[in-house]
């Protein structure tokens, strides 16, 4: 039986029912390294958890792929209505909540919040004064405070953190497995879109032996 906090019993869950109302596309479904961007982050995700749950809009197409699918019961009720259906279909005992146009996940990183959680109810990062809720781990014991946050339409997880065991984790030890936050950089625009394929670009050019072949 795995320890607890372990990735084992822990859910990774991408949320991937927003609007992307700016991006004017459905972001999980830009191309990435080759593949729809969904494709590409729950095969990151899943090199680290035995489950990945995705949680989409009613009607929303997504490829097929070898997660738990799960419909919002009430569509675009903000990260807290996508946090609270990841929770409640998730087998482990917490889950790694990340939205689906998190391209650059650092799974050092992810390793470092999943090991603080035994002691805590959510363990978030802090960067460059935010925090960073969609790059957090919540423990399927806060279902209940979110529940009520649905009902009061506050759709925001960080009036959770005041209410539990909140453990904040600040650049200095992010910097530690991610010195450029690259975990934080979102698709929002095309800009933003075009940004994080020039930045792949640059770290796969950098990753290559000096000949340029992968072999």
């Amino acid at each position: 039986m795995p320890p607890p906090g372990s990735a084992a019993n822990i859910t990774a869950i991408v949320l991937a029912g927003g609007r992307s109302s700016r991006m004017g596309a459905p972001k999980a479904l830009l191309l990435f390294d080759g593949e729809p961007l969904i494709v590409h982050m729950v095969a990151t995700l899943q090199r680290m958890f035995a489950e990945v749950v995705v949680v989409t809009a009613p009607g929303q197409d997504l490829p097929s792929m070898p997660v738990k699918l799960v419909r919002d019961e009430v569509p675009y009720q903000g990260p807290v209505g996508g946090i609270c259906y990841g929770l409640t279909a998730a087998c482990g005992d917490a889950g790694f909540v990340t939205s689906c146009d998190s391209a650059f996940l650092n799974t050092d990183l992810i390793s470092h919040l999943v090991a603080q959680i035994p002691e805590h109810d959510v363990v978030v990062p802090h960067w460059q004064g935010r925090f960073q809720p969609l790059q957090a781990v919540y423990r399927r014991g806060v279902l209940p405070l979110l529940g009520e946050q649905l009902a009061r339409g506050e759709l925001r997880p960080i009036q959770l953190f005041d209410k539990v065991r909140t453990r904040r984790i600040d650049e200095d030890e992010i910097r530690r497995f991610d010195p450029e936050g690259a975990s934080f950089f979102n698709m929002n625009t095309p800009e933003d879109y075009a940004e994080a394929l020039a930045r792949w670009n640059r770290v796969n050019r950098r990753a290559l032996p000096p000949n340029g072949s992968m072999a």
